[in-house]
């Protein structure tokens, strides 16, 4: 027994060292991800129990932030808004991707799919301050391309960005055009990995297209349906800031503000870190509950056959 036990002793001190050498390569790794990723998180938590504004004394407030929050006409206009990004951004962030990804997949030659790939992917790699710069030229009242179209046609010049009725639509245009190539992409790498042994098999028992699409395609494209549904709810909010902050600055009266831009603002605008805190975890605890409840109803990022 004394000679197992030893054995086993030895047997286990490479597993040790092993153990001990990944976590001390993984030490600083985890240090930096640490302090720049969840410390932030910790630390504004804390702020939205306080009253501060940078420079001044660090006074606690309780639940005061969280309670106030709720009376600011900009945070109630921001909630509202931000489902609103949810929705009309949807289109350009599932439906249309997924459109053009099937049609992608019906083009023969691969050198035009390589084409229509590279253009459609094009400007989400342009940094979106530069996209928005670019399309405060084209929405420019006096000058901008739109309204020389217009005009052309005989029409008023539109305020595309000033204007309560425009504002928000032209925001949302920006960013779905900016974003839309990425999901196309995802979905077109989806369709790629599907057996195109189902799709003949289908096809041999009579299936016509909408009908191969629809009972053969779309559960296998479950798992990257659920992914890009998910992350376009969650980004939708993020992903317009930019575009607010250099199109709109959240105006007209607040029309185009969301939840992001508001923390800005109440944080570097009007130096109120307590409430500027308190929205934060307010909107990270808002899309939590709704990344949990769509991952319940869709099931998660699995294709499970049951």
């Amino acid at each position: 027994m004394a000679m197992q036990a030893a054995a086993e002793k030895r047997q286990n001190k490479p597993r040790l060292r092993t153990s001990r050498g990944f976590w001390l390569w993984m030490l600083p790794v985890i240090i930096a991800y640490g302090l720049f990723k969840y410390w932030p998180m910790v630390y504004s938590f804390i702020l939205s129990f306080a009253d501060w504004n940078f420079v001044g004394e660090f006074s606690w407030v309780g639940l005061s932030n969280y309670a106030n929050m709720f009376t600011k006409t900009m945070f109630s206009k921001g909630i509202v808004n931000t489902l609103k990004y949810i929705a009309w951004l949807f289109p350009f962030f599932v439906v249309l991707p997924l459109i053009f990804s099937v049609m992608l997949m019906n083009v023969r030659s691969k050198r035009a799919q390589e084409l229509y790939k590279g253009l459609f992917f094009v400007p989400n790699i342009l940094a979106l301050s530069i996209v928005c710069m670019v399309w405060l030229w084209i929405f420019s009242t006096s000058y901008g391309l739109l309204n020389n179209i217009l005009a052309l046609l005989g029409k008023e010049p539109v305020k595309w960005l000033t204007d309560r009725s425009t504002a928000f639509y032209s925001v949302v245009a920006v960013c779905g055009w900016k974003y839309m190539g990425m999901n196309m992409l995802l979905f077109v790498a989806g369709m790629m990995n599907i057996s195109q042994d189902c799709i003949e098999a289908s096809r041999i028992d009579g299936a016509n297209g909408w009908q191969c699409f629809w009972r053969i395609k779309m559960p296998l494209l479950a798992p990257t349906t659920v992914y890009v549904v998910i992350t376009s709810v969650i980004f939708a909010a993020e992903r317009a800031f930019t575009a607010i902050s250099v199109l709109t600055s959240g105006g007209p009266a607040y029309t185009t503000t969301n939840l992001s831009y508001v923390i800005y603002e109440f944080a570097f605008k009007y130096y109120n870190i307590g409430t500027a805190s308190a929205i934060a975890g307010f909107t990270s605890f808002f899309f939590l509950i709704i990344t949990l409840v769509m991952m319940r109803t869709m099931g998660g990022f699995g294709y499970h056959e049951e």
